[in-house]
């Protein structure tokens, strides 16, 4: 619980409560998991290798 707390009171937490509402209001819709599965799979692929 604490940590949803934290993730809550970040400065960014409008942002990820947008996103949160976007991803859960895809998720309703037909083949809106697929378009979350797209864009997982896209800034997985350009985020820098370590």
């Amino acid at each position: 619980m604490g940590a949803l707390f934290g993730f809550l009171g970040l400065a960014s937490a409008r942002i990820a409560t947008t996103a949160l509402a976007l991803a859960i209001w895809l998720i309703s819709r037909p083949g809106g998991w697929a378009v979350l599965v797209v864009l997982a799979l896209t800034g997985v692929k350009l985020l820098p290798a370590r």
